[in-house]
């Protein structure tokens, strides 16, 4: 909600932009002619353990000494009713769980600030606008599948084995990145069953603290992201997002938030996958990638 709220306020900030550009040209002010600087996109720097660079930056979330002036995608030419010189503070912004209506800034990426002198109707160009995570994040889940032991398993329930394939045409691969393997689900029968937990248990950050899921994936047929939790003595699965069809590689960033929030004494919080044959599908092969569980360090 919070990042709704924001995209609201983005848009709204945008638009009264806009409305004194029109009044710049109906009265020819020149003190309502703005400068523009052009963002490209963002690059993503990581340490080993933080695993993949891997991003999904679609915004940045633009701010003059600390004044926002609104969320836009890139690449973006924005313009600002300043000149001279100036501190331009450049927020990346994600999509939570893919949905272009929940535009958010990504609370656990560092922000880029650079100092430009800016001329009126003139454009400057910010070049190599990196980030890198925030010191104070922590990954209590990386799943890479490389190694033989990975950390995720099928349950009792699942008919489908969870495998790994090595096969070029299927393994994510991203620049500067050495990847031989990708996890590999195929479901032939519509009667198969295919579910697979983390082995290991994690605790949630307290109640209002977010919590997200990275991956890459790449699939033809639907498949649920979802926890199982404990909660007053009963173990409780909860599905939190169905991801569609991608015929390319894509990278989501799933909200978990929810089970804490709502259940303020959950604990053993595990991630789950799930999924059946689509009906329209004669055969599903779902490849999943770069794991990460994501949140804010907390003290004990």
């Amino acid at each position: 909600m919070k990042g709704f709220l924001l995209s609201i306020l983005g848009l709204c900030l945008f638009f009264s932009l806009f409305s004194l550009l029109i009044s710049c040209d109906n009265n020819d002010d020149s003190n309502l002619v703005p400068s523009y600087i052009n963002i490209d996109q963002f690059s993503l720097t990581t340490d080993y353990e933080q695993g993949t660079a891997s991003h999904k930056i679609t915004d940045a979330w633009v701010y003059v000494d600390e004044t926002l002036i609104g969320a836009f995608e890139l690449p973006a030419r924005v313009p600002i009713l300043r000149e001279g010189e100036q501190n331009i503070t450049l927020r990346p912004g994600i999509k939570i769980n893919g949905i272009s209506s929940t535009r958010a800034i990504y609370p656990y990426l560092n922000p880029v600030i650079r100092k430009v002198i800016l001329e009126t109707d003139s454009s400057i160009v910010l070049n190599a606008v990196s980030t890198r995570y925030r010191p104070n994040v922590t990954f209590p889940w990386l799943e890479s599948f490389e190694l033989t032991g990975i950390t995720i398993d099928t349950t009792s329930k699942s008919t489908v084995p969870l495998l790994r394939t090595s096969d070029p045409a299927h393994v994510f691969s991203y620049p500067g990145e050495s990847g031989s393997y990708s996890a590999w689900i195929q479901i032939e029968h519509d009667t198969s069953v295919f579910e697979a937990v983390t082995k290991e248990k994690f605790e949630f950050p307290s109640s209002g603290s977010e919590v997200f899921l990275e991956m890459n994936y790449k699939t033809n047929n639907t498949f649920t992201v979802g926890v199982f939790y404990k909660s007053v003595g009963m173990e409780i699965q909860r599905p939190l997002l169905v991801l569609n069809k991608s015929d390319e590689w894509n990278k989501i960033y799933i909200n978990l938030t929810v089970p804490k929030t709502d259940t303020p004494n959950a604990t053993d919080f595990r991630i789950f996958f799930g999924a059946q044959l689509n009906k329209e599908n004669s055969l599903a092969n779902i490849y999943i990638d770069n794991c990460k569980l994501v949140h804010f360090k907390t003290s004990k």
